[in-house]
Parts: structure tokens; sequence; C-alpha cells
């Protein structure tokens, strides 16, 4: 988990979804979702509930 995880995940909650996000940051929505996975993986807990739009 890097720096760039943590800037992705605070993107994700100030503009609500990953594809603006993505934007913000200046990733594809799939580098996105690599992101989120890898910080879940290091935290071992789920960040996202990924079955509502947005993701809660």
């Amino acid at each position: 988990m890097g720096l760039r995880h943590l800037k992705t995940l605070i993107a994700i909650a100030e503009h609500r979804t990953f594809a603006e996000a993505a934007d913000a940051v200046g990733l594809n929505q799939s580098a996105i979702s690599l992101h989120v996975k890898a910080l879940e993986d290091g935290l071992q807990t789920k960040l996202f509930d990924r079955s509502t739009r947005p993701p809660a």
C-alpha cells in the first residue's frame, strides 16, 4: 500500500464514484479498482460495498 493508493481512496470519497475519482487522479477506472483491491487486501477488510451505485 502506497501513498498513491491512499490518494485514490481520498479521491473516491470526494468524488463518490470510481469513474470520477479516476479522472481526478489521472488514472483509468480499472486502475482505481486495483488500488482499492490492494488497500482492501493490505487492511484485510472491505472498504466499499460495490453492489450499490455509487459504491457505499
